[in-house]
């Protein structure tokens, strides 16, 4: 049985003793991505097709980024699609 959407949920805890990040996911996304970059991989929980539905696994501080998201104005992105335009031809 899948998690309803508005179930689904993601935490990451950082560990400052341990220097890692202890990730805890429900939504599918999340935990095919964090197999493909975690060593250590846990499936607390399998449907019936044994497709995870619950996982947890522990990250290193290189594997996990915090960032701002960019803020561009209408003239910036014009600018970079332009550049991109110009990369592409």
């Amino acid at each position: 049985m899948a998690y309803p959407r508005e179930e689904q949920e993601t935490v990451l805890v950082y560990d400052k003793v341990n220097d890692e990040w202890d990730a805890y996911s429900t939504v599918p996304k999340h935990i095919r991505k964090f197999q493909s970059i975690a060593g250590d991989f846990d499936f607390l929980e399998r449907d019936a097709r044994d497709n995870p539905e619950r996982a947890r696994c522990r990250l290193s501080p290189k594997q996990v980024s915090l960032r701002k998201e960019r803020q561009m104005t209408d003239e910036q992105r014009q600018a970079l699609s332009e550049r991109m335009r110009k990369t592409r031809t």
